[in-house]
């Protein structure tokens, strides 16, 4: 069994998931068993898999496990409602859509928030008390039991929480405290009763770690862990008593500086796997070739204190490999993409500064760019001042975007830095022609300058406008850039991608 380990698998995810769910699916359509693992506490977690076309059994949480609820599936005549609640027959309540107010008099007793796309289904209840200020919540899971219940204080800190299996019974006890620096810290994790006894932890990666100890317990000490998140997932893996092959996986580029690689410091999300706790690791898994070279020099030559394996996080499922072209007919006419996080990393602006010097030339093309981030509110305030606004849109997180790509004639990535774009990747093998920066890492593996796509320096604004201009002027470009975009996905396809597993997956 191999486990996929992170901290979490929520609605909107980062690209370490969509690796993270491309992986599994193809473990899967291989025959290999494979999980994701998460450590956080998600009343979604049934309803998330669901979304991303994950079937239950791709997907372990901890607190699932401990509250016995891994197999669980919800029933359609036993999801709660407001009615389940058994309120006092003279409260007054105003029904709303996604939250209900309920009243004693003139005084607000609870909101009760319901599950977005259901109809009155609990997703979780505010209680406040005389004074209007919240002092309890209780979420429900949605598979249909009150699974969590969280306190605060007046000041409105969390001073506990307890988690409940679909009996009522306590599983797991969470309780906090202020410092002397007015810091709110964990002072006190339970994990109740679990197999006749109740065991303390000291933080909530010490509590993953024995998760994952069982875990592999479980299998008979014969699963592999590859962490995918730095931080708690690394730290758990890194913290198991157990014995098993245990790798990190680098998500984005290993040093401070984007541009160096090699003589730049480390970037600190890395130290403690890379440089304190590296020999208890088995091997550090990156997606470029590039990358591995340019590590292999970080760490001061041509060997690392460990293996590093090269394993493409793009993979190009067998139904996508297969379908026939889309040609450019059944494509939206001049319509150019840009799908990712909204960081400031990724310099989203950029392509709306150069979208708008291409526009007065081109202007029937549209600007559709898809994701969330903290720039959301940035790139709207540039969309407004350019006067881009019946042209540039955006168009917020999509779980599946094989529709986008197909009808798109054009994809754009500005990033200053990653380990492998992978919406790059997925545009390529739709047959969008892509034109990206040259950063590391990624975009010189995949694109071929002139071939299925342009290569740009960083933050060359004009000279990105003016290819876009080449590609959306030129229909015999675009379809010869196109069809090589489909044939350039080659070595991506799933058979190819799961040979680089072998090492680990035998």
């Amino acid at each position: 069994m191999l486990y996929f380990v992170n901290d979490y698998f929520v609605a909107l995810n980062s690209g370490i998931e969509h690796a993270e769910i491309k992986r599994a699916q193809l473990f899967k359509h291989q025959g290999i068993a494979a999980k994701i693992v998460t450590q956080s506490y998600n009343s979604m977690q049934y309803a998330n898999k669901m979304r991303f076309g994950l079937s239950q059994d791709q997907v372990i949480n901890m607190y699932d496990y401990f509250q016995g609820i891994v197999d669980l599936i919800p029933k359609a005549n036993k999801r709660p409602t407001i009615a389940t609640l058994n309120l006092a027959a003279d409260y007054n309540v105003l029904p709303g859509n996604n939250v209900s107010r309920v009243y004693d008099g003139d005084r607000l007793v609870m909101d009760v928030h319901f599950i977005d796309g259901t109809v009155g289904q609990l997703g979780y209840v505010d209680l406040f008390d005389q004074f209007g200020k919240k002092v309890l919540r209780v979420l429900w899971d949605y598979r249909g039991f009150k699974s969590r219940e969280e306190f605060y204080s007046g000041n409105g800190d969390l001073v506990g929480r307890i988690t409940y299996n679909p009996a009522g019974k306590r599983i797991v006890e969470e309780y906090f405290a202020l410092n002397k620096d007015n810091q709110l810290y964990l002072s006190s994790l339970q994990l109740v009763n679990y197999r006749q006894q109740t065991l303390y932890f000291t933080s909530h990666t010490s509590l993953f770690s024995f998760f994952l100890d069982e875990l592999n317990r479980q299998g008979g000490d014969q699963a592999a862990f590859i962490a995918d998140r730095p931080g708690i997932a690394y730290d758990a893996v890194l913290a198991m008593q157990t014995k098993a092959p245990k790798y990190v996986s680098i998500p984005t580029t290993h040093t401070v500086n984007p541009k160096d690689q090699v003589s730049a410091d480390l970037a600190g999300i890395y130290a403690n796997a890379l440089v304190k706790q590296v020999n208890q690791l088995t091997g550090i898994i990156v997606a470029t070739e590039a990358q591995k070279q340019d590590l292999l020099s970080w760490f001061g030559g041509k060997h690392s204190p460990v293996s590093v394996f090269v394993i493409s996080q793009i993979v190009v499922p067998d139904q996508i490999a297969q379908a026939a072209p889309v040609l450019l007919a059944k494509r939206h006419y001049h319509e150019v993409i840009v799908v990712g996080h909204l960081t400031k990393e990724r310099q989203t602006d950029q392509v709306i500064t150069a979208f708008q010097q291409i526009y007065e030339l081109v202007p029937d093309a549209r600007l559709l760019i898809y994701g969330y981030g903290d720039q959301q509110k940035a790139l709207t305030e540039q969309i407004k001042q350019a006067g881009l606004e019946d042209v540039v849109f955006l168009k917020g997180y999509q779980p599946d975007l094989r529709q986008v790509y197909d009808q798109a004639w054009l994809y754009i990535n500005t990033s200053s830095g990653d380990s492998q774009p992978l919406a790059l990747g997925e545009a390529l093998s739709h047959g969008v022609p892509a034109i990206a920066y040259r950063f590391n890492y990624g975009p010189a593996d995949l694109i071929q300058n002139g071939v299925n796509g342009y290569l740009i320096e960083n933050d060359d604004i004009s000279k990105l406008a003016q290819q876009m201009l080449h590609v959306l002027t030129d229909d015999s470009r675009w379809q010869t850039l196109s069809h090589n975009a489909y044939i350039s996905m080659a070595a991506y396809t799933e058979t190819n991608v799961m040979a680089k597993w072998q090492f680990i997956s035998k």
